[in-house]
């Protein structure tokens, strides 16, 4: 009997870890990598109290045993954008575990998982921030499609919870908050360096239409190591149960016009046609820093609470194309990041009547 409930339980381990998501596992392979950055990026909204939180497990350098890079560590870092908090505890690499097989990454009893995360660390005033939280994924985007893994741009973005839903509780600035079943999402970054600039939009709670999601994620990134003149996004949006991909590497049409406080896209393929334009007042965003495997800082302006405008078009035969979806959400993510600096002075400088601002950068 006993032989057998070993048996139950091996098969029923290897079912769960063959049929975890291939891409929301650790990626690092030591034998090819010496510079390598990889994370685990959870988020979440509260749209009934306008409440915004973000959670990052992440590794830098694990094949730097000696620490002979300025960025290698292990850290767990969280935020708290409606009262402008950011927490993030470093750690040595040896305390990080990660599965390949499955969705688990363990830093110091900070745990993350395609099931739940938690953890507990300190924010920058000194007050305990923690979380433990469930997540239900609705819908995974593979936004590289074929050149997903081949890391031909030294950076890789996957969102493996492009839809999904979050209950649990979050202590922030020493106040309990409980949710349930509220927009949440999850992404993968891994690579050897950091783009030039990246942007990205999200939302998943999009105005009477339940279901609708969102996700937009790309910038300028490096080619085999090598700066290159090429930029631009990879763009999915499932709706009304059908998905609508959109990207370079299938020779799709995308045009970006991307400003720091308004983001503009548009794309086509042979069949459709979507316009997109995002926009958040700067009080919203928040400095997220990370740090690069050799150890330079890198800025990203961040809100989930941003305004955004979708609208799908179907191509019909010479005529106009005729509208098919015009959707509005009110807590999209929104992101701009790069090595520059865009302090309270420069804020001023550019901003509009309308409370943007604007700075072109590219």
């Amino acid at each position: 009997m006993a032989k057998l409930l070993c048996l139950l339980v091996f098969i029923l381990i290897t079912q769960s870890a063959f049929s975890a998501d291939p891409w929301n596992v650790y990626q690092f392979n030591k034998k090819e990598h010496k510079l390598w950055y990889e994370w685990w990026y959870y988020k979440l909204v509260i749209p009934e109290t306008d409440e915004s939180f973000f959670f990052v497990y992440g590794i830098v350098n694990p094949a730097d045993t000696f620490s002979g890079y300025k960025g290698t560590r292990s850290y767990v870092q969280g935020g708290d954008f409606k009262q402008k908090t950011q927490a993030e505890e470093k750690f040595s690499i040896h305390d990080f575990k990660a599965s390949e097989r499955q969705t688990y990454v363990e830093i110091n009893n900070n745990i993350a998982t395609d099931k739940f995360f938690k953890g507990s660390i300190t924010d920058e005033k000194g007050n305990p921030f923690s979380w433990d939280i469930k997540i239900e994924n609705k819908w995974a985007f593979n936004a590289e499609g074929w050149l997903m893994g081949k890391l031909i741009t030294d950076i890789e973005w996957y969102p493996a919870a492009a839809d999904a839903r979050c209950t649990g509780s979050v202590v922030s600035n020493n106040k309990l908050h409980t949710f349930t079943d509220v927009p949440c999402y999850q992404d993968r970054n891994w690579g050897k360096t950091f783009p030039e600039w990246w942007a990205w939009i999200v939302s998943n709670h999009f105005e009477k239409s339940p279901g609708t999601a969102l996700a937009i994620g790309g910038g300028k990134p490096r080619v085999y190591g090598e700066r290159t003149p090429f930029h631009g996004v990879a763009i999915g949006l499932k709706h009304q149960g059908v998905v609508y991909d959109f990207r370079p590497n299938d020779l799709n049409y995308i045009k970006t016009d991307i400003t720091f406080g308004r983001w503009k896209i548009s794309a086509m393929d042979r069949h459709f046609q979507i316009e997109i334009e995002a926009n958040a007042p700067a009080a919203k965003f928040m400095d997220l820093k990370f740090t690069t495997p050799t150890g330079e800082l890198f800025h990203d302006y961040e809100t989930l609470t941003g305004s955004l405008n979708v609208k799908l078009f179907k191509h019909q035969g010479g005529k106009n194309p005729k509208l098919i979806a015009d959707l509005s959400s009110q807590y999209a993510g929104i992101e701009f990041g790069s090595s520059k600096v865009y302090n309270q002075e420069l804020r001023k400088k550019y901003r509009k009547s309308d409370g943007l601002f604007e700075l072109k950068l590219h």
